[in-house]
């Protein structure tokens, strides 16, 4: 048998497509595709597997048609906002390989909860995966004949929409193999990682996940909403043992050099990370690191360890300025708490970064006030902003859906095209602000942060000039540099002025 996993072309001309779990993203870096890197080596034990990254390999429609192998099962990977595009890889198998070739879709956010919808809409799709790759696609490689006794799938039995039962997650990570880097073009990966204040430097390197799972179920997110999503809030890991183990296989064996931990939560365990700190120092790893964690899940002592080991950024997940609203999102600390630890991981030489959403039912004015207040006193080195998006049989949307709260009628006819997550546009109002309001209130924190960021952090920070002069020796990062300056500039014009 042979399987050939998928990953389509890039979605935009100029920049690479992140296709995580949620939706996709245009990114500059170029991501490795670590959901097929760590099931392939699964499948090895039941087919001869090849990897095609479109993505990374720069490869158009046209050409993934002319190079793509013949096989017996395709999996392809695709992310809401990107279904219907990336729907040519079942067009492109079917009409080059002919109906006996299987396609198999996977897609985190929305198949999996709306499976009868999506394989009536999209025919040349034979199964959906319904659960963690790294323990459906195996059980299906082993029973694509009988697809009935695959458990996490929904498929086409005759003239009908069949679906099992749900798959458990893999309750071993470390029993996992390492993933399959040499099915891979490494040398085409990058990551990004702040090298200066809201400035990402992008450097070749992998993503590793070494966890699973998150316990705490934050109203606006998908882990822990539906088994058919693979997750079950029951948060595992590798040893850390394991995790450096298949460190030095993949620098010492690929000459990767630079990391950004894709784990949820990558410091729920605080004595998990401080180990592998230690053993990464221990074994001389010399590995440049990013990865994204809470706030209250960190200490001065493990940020110190972590900066030692290599780590350079960190994302926290602040979500919002009003301490209330921060709590609703089931992030229960206070600003002391946001303050000391953004100050302590500068402190310990890396770079702090937080995620804010804008838009949930209890915004208001003053939580608007009070987000854009506490942005501007951190002093943190970057600030994603997002309007909030309620994902299907998130708490959110339950929430949102129960008060007459959604601005659309069918989340699944929106989320097939519609990139949600990036952008501003307001698909719920607040119980206390309509949508333009809250457009409103998420671009005046932007533009006011942005100004208070220049005058503050760059114009009056000689540490800060010194660290893009430094950066600006190099002619990309001086033309990167210059952009984002230009970007910056436009918002230090009163809004009164530009509306004249």
């Amino acid at each position: 048998m042979k399987i050939v996993l998928v990953v389509p072309p890039k979605s935009h001309p100029h920049m690479r497509t992140l296709r995580d779990e949620i939706c996709f993203q245009n990114v500059p870096y170029t991501p490795f595709p670590l959901r097929f890197a760590a099931v392939a080596p699964m499948l090895r034990e039941a087919a001869d597997v090849e990897i095609v990254d479109a993505n990374a390999l720069d490869w158009d429609w046209v050409r993934l048609e002319r190079e793509l192998p013949a096989a017996d099962l395709f999996v392809y990977k695709s992310a809401a906002g990107l279904i219907r595009g990336d729907s040519r890889v079942g067009e492109i198998v079917k009409r080059k390989f002919g109906r006996e070739a299987k396609v198999a879709l996977v897609e985190t956010t929305l198949a999996p909860l709306y499976p009868e919808r999506m394989l009536n809409d999209f025919t040349q799709i034979d199964f959906i995966v319904r659960g963690q790759v790294e323990v459906v696609l195996p059980a299906l490689a082993r029973g694509l004949r009988e697809p009935g006794s695959v458990l996490g799938i929904a498929y086409r039995r005759d003239r009908e929409i069949a679906a099992t039962p749900p798959a458990q997650p893999a309750p071993d990570l470390d029993s996992i193999p390492f993933m399959a880097y040499d099915l891979l073009p490494v040398d085409r990966y990058s990551i990004s990682y702040l090298a200066a204040p809201r400035y990402e430097r992008i450097v070749p390197g992998i993503r590793m996940r070494t966890t699973r799972d998150c316990p705490y179920l934050c109203p606006f997110c998908i882990i822990g909403t539906s088994v058919y999503r693979g997750y079950d809030r029951r948060w595992r890991s590798m040893s850390p043992e394991r995790v450096v183990a298949e460190l030095e296989h993949v620098k010492n064996r690929h000459g990767v050099g630079n990391v950004f931990f894709w784990d949820e939560t990558f410091t729920l365990d605080q004595k998990r990370a401080t180990r592998l700190c230690e053993l990464m120092i221990e074994r001389r790893l010399g590995m440049l690191w990013r990865c994204l964690t809470r706030m209250d899940c960190v200490s001065p002592e493990l940020l110190e360890s972590m900066a030692g080991a290599g780590c350079r950024h960190i994302e926290y997940g602040l979500e919002a300025g009003d301490p209330e609203s921060r709590a609703a999102n089931h992030k229960n600390f206070g600003d002391d708490v946001v303050r000391r630890v953004v100050a302590d991981t500068q402190a310990a030489g890396m770079a702090a970064h937080v995620d804010v959403i804008v838009g949930m039912p209890w915004e208001t004015r003053e939580t608007l006030d009070h987000t854009l207040h506490l942005i501007n006193d951190l002093h943190a080195d970057n600030v994603h902003l997002t309007m909030a998006f309620p994902y299907p049989e998130t708490e959110f949307y339950k929430t949102a859906e129960a008060r007459g709260l959604l601005q659309f009628a069918d989340i699944y006819s929106l989320m097939i095209d519609e990139r949600v997550r990036v952008g501003a546009t307001p698909y719920v109002r607040s119980e206390a602000l309509a949508p333009l309001e809250l457009l409103a209130g998420w671009e005046r924190i932007r533009r006011e942060s942005d100004r208070h960021f220049f005058f503050h952090h760059v114009l009056l920070s000689p540490t800060t000039l010194l660290r893009y002069a430094r950066l600006c020796l190099n002619p990309h990062h001086l033309a990167q540099i210059s952009r984002r300056a230009a970007r910056s500039l436009r918002h230090l014009v009163p809004a009164r002025a530009s509306r004249r």
